[in-house]
């Protein structure tokens, strides 16, 4: 027996004893067999005091670090088994291993087959997120198995235990990335806010069928609501969502949502069923089918079909405005094909298209036409080295209406264009038609059902680009400056017959300056003999960036308008249109503003402007305003942002007023608090529903890292939709952001 008191004077006798105690199979020895794709490493043990109770047995004690590959040993006094790999530890025993550490007043454990048990173990985990717990006792079952008795654990920092997870057994198997519990109670504080029997849940965040977090929410529409969703991952290629739902208002609902996904193709199938509405007595239902196909390369497809029951249905059960002020549901069949040949490109496309209109019965509007169907081909050639552009679209639609006039349109746009381009100016002379052709039916007295139309045009488009150097604000800056020319020409021809299938007047705007028809669709090409005359300037960074930009444009009419959508349309005579103007900047890293403005110059007043002002130092502090301006039409304030109000707590909100009609379009104001290991959001919202109905909607979070959360739906999406730019805190960092790099899955995994 040996024993060394001094660990300087023991160095020679723990290398022979890490030469004894290392663990070599017998056939790894012997020349003839075949090594174990993988073996253990030597084991070493260091400690103040080490004796050799036999060949296979020692006993240490005192500071005593057992090390074999990624696992270590501490303890006061320990016992090794060589031959089998056992050790018995007491006093002040601790575990490390994968960034997990396990403290204890005893061990066993078989470094063989990694089997053991601690008892009354307290232990900090960082495989998937940090937590810290304790337990009566903790088994070893393998490698990446554990099993805690009588155990609890909580992602709060030591000395706090806000929310803990307490559980007669839970079982962890990160192999599988599985956990199960029996007997578990979630714990806030002292109130226990869920009890979970028995059931599993996924280490990572993996799909895995089971229930999900069970939300609540207070709605005027439909009262207290509750929901409990059950997630079936029936494949690794598709998952189905159904929610139970109940409304104390509206009755029982059941929420369908189904998603598959293939190399060719991706879809979504969801179905909302209201059996028995409690106030109205009817049944109620919503339909919708996304699917996203790829035939082969090139050659596209799609479906968009959206139902609903009645008219009201969003007005009644929906909480976003887009869903709510959708008046229109589209209905939807396209494929399109895309190739090339040489230097000729080409696109075809075939769409059937419908919609179900949601009327309110205080604002009505017409119905769409139906596109049974619509082909679109367009050709696109460069000839003579790329300096001659050749396009030829053209497009058939038959358009069929349960009460206004039908019939078929075929249409074709062929144009020529000539680009003259060098550094610093640009001349693109263009010439073209629009011919169209119709097959009406169920025409008024005295309209033809044969008609056909002819409008030859020619443009030029020129601009020059001028650069200097200048210094704003202490930076050295290139400011450029761009006028720019645009003049177009096409005669006048009837068109006061032919149906509005599809046509309006284009919104009138910068872009539109510099277009040849001032119409949008094919049932109108504007008669046009006008020049634009437009200046830019910008100043630019070092690397190109936009630091700040002004335009100014105005089109002058050198003949009188004749074109009208209808024949008792406003027509334009002689003279300049609205002078449009605009002007961007960023005057700090973190404030931008924007602006923009269309005035009338004959009679000296404003017609349209909009500006906004944004403040956005750093993630969670975000300050925007905006006033919107349409003489007679439009006049809106939309304030919202983000800001730390205490340490912790940050406020959120919304305020989109419409100053004309004098009514709140949307409201949001919210509060979110981060201590760390939980936190919590509550958010309430008033919309407008319909023109004279109102919805207001209480929603609220209370998320636990490394546990998941209690909620009434998904609040942070919720806030990021109606407040953009918002940033969520983190629990667990304090910081703000996304909780991980990895992308959300759209289901959270509880039990």
């Amino acid at each position: 027996m040996q024993t060394c008191r001094a660990r300087s004077l023991c160095a020679s006798g723990l290398a022979l004893l890490s030469f004894l105690v290392s663990h070599v199979p017998p056939g790894w020895a012997q020349g003839g067999a075949t090594p174990p794709e993988k073996r253990a490493g030597p084991t070493t043990i260091e400690a103040l005091s080490i004796e050799g109770v036999s060949e296979f047995e020692v006993t240490a004690r005192g500071s005593v670090e057992l090390r074999r590959d990624d696992i270590s040993i501490y303890s006061e006094q320990l016992r090794y088994n060589r031959e089998f790999g056992r050790i018995e530890a007491d006093g002040g025993v601790r575990i490390e291993r994968d960034g997990d550490r396990f403290f204890g007043p005893r061990l066993s454990f078989d470094l063989n087959n990694d089997t053991g048990f601690f008892e009354q173990p307290n232990f900090i985990m960082r495989r998937n997120q940090t937590a810290r717990g304790s337990a009566e006792r903790l088994e070893f079952l393998g490698r990446n198995r554990l099993r805690l008795t009588g155990g609890s654990f909580t992602s709060c920092e030591p000395g706090r235990d806000d929310w803990s997870f307490e559980a007669r057994t839970l079982e962890l198997d990160f192999d599988a990335q599985v956990g199960k519990v029996r007997d578990g109670r979630l714990r806030f504080f002292d109130t226990t806010l869920l009890a979970i029997p028995a059931g599993s849940f996924p280490l990572e965040r993996t799909r895995k069928s089971g229930l999900l977090t069970p939300y609540y929410s207070q709605n005027t529409r439909r009262g207290l609501e509750i929901g409990v969703p059950f997630y079936w991952n029936i494949a690794p290629e598709q998952d189905l969502l159904l929610t139970p739902v109940y409304m104390s208002k509206r009755g029982e609902q059941l929420k369908t949502q189904y998603r598959y996904l293939d190399r060719s193709y991706s879809g979504e199938l969801r179905w909302d069923i209201l059996p028995s509405d409690k106030e109205l007595g009817v049944r109620r239902s919503a339909q919708s089918l996304q699917h996203e196909h790829r035939f082969f390369p090139g050659w596209t497809g799609r479906i968009d079909y959206n139902r609903v029951s009645d008219d009201r249905y969003f007005v009644d059960l929906a909480t976003q405005l887009r869903q709510i002020t959708a008046g229109n549901l589209l209905r939807e069949v396209f494929t399109q094909y895309n190739g090339s040949i040489g230097t000729t490109s080409y696109a075809l496309q075939a769409r059937v298209q419908s919609f179900q209109t949601l009327q309110d019965p205080l604002a009505p509007i017409v119905s769409p036409y139906r596109r049974v169907p619509q082909l679109n081909a367009s050709l696109l050639q460069q000839s003579f080295d790329g300096r001659l552009d050749i396009s030829v679209p053209a497009e058939y639609v038959r358009f069929t209406h349960a009460s206004l006039v039908e019939g078929a349109r075929l249409s074709l746009d062929p144009s020529v264009a000539l680009p003259l381009q060098s550094p610093g100016r640009f001349v693109i002379p263009k010439i073209g038609v629009h011919h169209v052709d119709y097959r009406l039916e169920r025409v008024a007295a005295g309209q033809a059902e044969r008609q056909g139309i002819s409008v030859p045009w020619a443009s030029v488009d020129a601009g020059l680009i001028f650069e200097r150097d200048v210094r704003w604000s202490g930076r050295s800056l290139t400011q450029t400056l761009e006028p720019r020319l645009y003049y177009v020409y096409a005669p006048y021809r009837s068109q006061d017959s032919v149906p509005l299938f599809d046509t309006g007047l284009a919104d009138f705007n910068y872009a539109q300056l510099f277009t040849e028809n001032r119409f949008a669709g094919g049932d109108r090409f504007g008669d046009a003999n006008h020049v634009t005359l437009a200046v830019t300037s910008r100043l630019l960074g070092a690397t190109g960036e936009e630091v700040a930009r002004a335009t100014l444009g105005q089109r002058v009419y050198l003949a009188a308008e004749r074109v009208g959508l209808t024949p008792a349309s406003p027509l334009r005579g002689r003279g300049q249109s609205d002078a449009l103007a605009s002007l961007g900047a960023r005057l700090a890293q973190a404030l931008t503003i924007d602006g923009s403005v269309q005035f009338n110059t004959e009679q000296s007043r404003t017609e349209r402007y909009a500006a906004s002002v944004r403040y956005a130092p750093e993630a969670g502090r975000l300050l925007s305003a905006s006033y919107r301006f349409n003489r007679d039409a439009l006049r809106q304030i939309d304030v919202f942002g983000q800001w730390p109000i205490a340490p912790g707590w940050y406020g959120v909100g919304r305020y989109n007023y419409s100053v004309l009609e004098r009514r709140l379009l949307e409201g949001i104001a919210g509060v979110e608090y981060n201590a760390g290991c939980w936190s919590f959001r509550t958010v309430f919202q008033r919309l407008q529903a319909a023109t004279q109905t109102t919805s207001t909607v209480l929603l609220f979070q209370l998320e636990f890292n490394g546990f998941g959360g209690i909620q009434s739906g998904d609040v942070t999406d919720f806030l990021k939709r109606h407040v953009p730019g918002y940033a969520a805190t983190t629990p667990g960092s304090g910081r703000l952001g996304a909780s991980d790099p990895q992308p959300r899955l759209p289901f959270e995994q509880v039990f």
